[in-house]
């Protein structure tokens, strides 16, 4: 082997140690006995995470989590999917400068929450599920919109004229034909807004501030009370909140990464 393979593995295993580590250490705490500092725990126990499901509130913010989520996936896809669409196939005034939506999620996102909470304020939806779809289909748009652009955009145009010239309308050419050759990509966007919307805290940390809608991120704060934190059911509770998006990820995980590989190789 040669010395720059030799020190190309060395790379990724450095690297691969620092990125899965805390993982590691995350599931070694929370299945280790309370207390418990040893590296290699004397025993394993299920007892943080069966301490979680007596909880009641723990599951109460994983199902404001799956609403919120699903709520903003619901409201971000059929917008992209037709914003996209009228960025691939129609020429109108300003098309061109289409490439500055990618511009908006770059914005650091404390930078305008003051604005944000007051204009839901303003709306009358501050403090509910709805102020945070809103505002993570918002700051998702662009990106889901301009990935879905690229996808249509190299689908054959060919196929859909010639289902409009057999009568088909241009919607129902869209659901038709287009949809079914742009599965990566619709699959792509749903896995990269489900995962960036469950794991927001900012948004739900600023637009809310009655318990009946916080979410899981917020959830994960009760563990860290005034004397002391609960380590080992914090870690539980980080475990469990991994689930969804890590399930996701290994179920859709070939049409994700054909998605993203083929958007950005075009």
């Amino acid at each position: 082997m040669k010395a720059k393979d030799t020190i190309s593995w060395i790379g990724f295993l450095l690297i691969s140690i620092f990125v899965l580590f805390p993982l590691f250490w995350g599931i070694r705490t929370s299945l280790s006995p309370r207390y418990e500092s040893s590296f290699i725990p004397s025993r394993l126990t299920l007892e943080h995470y069966q301490s979680l499901f007596t909880r009641p509130a723990f599951l109460f913010y994983f199902r404001n989590s799956l609403i919120v989520t699903l709520g903003a996936v619901a409201f971000t896809l059929p917008l992209a999917l037709l914003g996209g669409y009228a960025l691939a196939r129609f020429n109108f005034p300003g098309k061109r400068f289409g490439i500055l939506l990618l511009i908006f999620p770059l914005l650091p996102a404390i930078a305008i929450l003051v604005p944000l909470v007051s204009y839901m304020y303003k709306l009358g939806v501050y403090d509910s599920f709805i102020a945070l779809i809103l505002t993570n289909s918002v700051f998702n748009m662009p990106f889901a919109l301009w990935m879905l652009r690229n996808f249509i955009v190299n689908t054959p145009v060919e196929i859909e004229e010639a289902a409009l010239l057999d009568g088909c309308s241009r919607i129902g050419a869209l659901c038709r034909i287009a949809l079914p050759l742009m599965l990566p990509g619709m699959i792509a966007v749903i896995l990269f807004v489900f995962i960036t919307t469950w794991n927001n805290y900012l948004y739900a940390s600023a637009l809310t501030s009655s318990l009946s809608v916080r979410v899981l991120p917020q959830g994960l704060l009760s563990f860290i009370g005034t004397w002391g934190m609960y380590w080992e059911g914090l870690c539980a509770a980080g475990m469990l909140t991994l689930i969804p998006p890590l399930v996701l990820f290994l179920v859709f995980q070939k049409w994700f990464i054909a998605g993203l590989f083929s958007q950005w190789s075009r």
